[in-house]
């Protein structure tokens, strides 16, 4: 294994013990779509969807909560490229809780975002700071508060054989920092992915891994584990302008 595999593995468990203080844990599937396209060197997009499915939910003070579509997801961004590293985003989101429960919440959010990119060998490295600007519908009193958070993502992909890069590793790990006063943690929650990408010759990639996820419940710290298995389809068009 590369060494930067192994360091992000290590990173990756670290993020799972912490999970100790756990006091809930749910299972399920976790579909995604994850398309972009280049426009020319400068502009290009991406669209990002997934559907949070909980399947498998333990009984909590008797209680059984039934299957069902946990969170829906939706991401529209436009990015500039100052050139092969760096980049800049912006975004509009509707992200969806409890998505056909009477119990929903709707959520419409803008982000900033820059990334830098650059190989390390044969292994793809990624650095990624966004800043959230959120409107949480609170159905209780009508109100939409505007919410802030910072959120911090390093990812890499290296293939399996160095002589081919149509089966691949990949993973990252996001940790998500609240900014208001009001609320339950600054380091409130985290995502932590690692699997395996495959390459196709005319449908794009597939990925599939386990995707971990807590977030914190309250002001003791008391976690929401999520476990799901995730398969994304990852595509991209190029409709910059052949100069020959």
């Amino acid at each position: 294994m590369h060494r930067s595999s192994l360091l992000y593995s290590i990173i990756i468990l670290l993020s799972i013990k912490t999970a100790k203080a756990q006091n809930r844990e749910i299972g399920g599937a976790f579909p995604t779509i994850d398309h972009s396209g280049t426009f020319n060197n400068k502009w290009s997009y991406s669209l990002y969807y997934f559907g949070a499915f909980s399947l498998i939910n333990p009984e909590i003070a008797g209680v059984k909560d039934e299957p069902h579509l946990n969170a829906f997801y939706s991401e529209q961004a436009l990015s500039f490229n100052v050139n092969k590293e760096w980049s800049f985003t912006g975004s509009y989101v509707y992200e969806r809780q409890n998505a056909f429960r009477t119990t929903y919440r709707n959520e419409n959010r803008f982000y900033i975002q820059t990334t830098y990119k650059y190989n390390l060998n044969l292994t793809n490295v990624k650095h990624r700071l966004r800043y959230d600007g959120r409107y949480i519908e609170n159905r209780v009193t009508k109100e939409t508060p505007y919410t802030n958070r910072l959120r911090y993502l390093i990812g890499l992909s290296t293939p399996l054989k160095k002589e081919s890069d149509k089966v691949y590793f990949t993973a990252y790990n996001e940790f998500f920092f609240d900014l208001d006063k009001s609320s339950t943690a600054i380091y409130s929650e985290n995502w932590a992915f690692a699997g395996f990408g495959f390459k196709t010759k005319s449908i794009g990639k597939f990925e599939i891994g386990p995707l971990y996820i807590f977030w914190v419940a309250n002001k003791s710290n008391d976690l929401i584990n999520f476990y799901y298995l995730q398969l994304t389809w990852v595509t991209h068009l190029n409709f910059k302008k052949d100069k020959g």
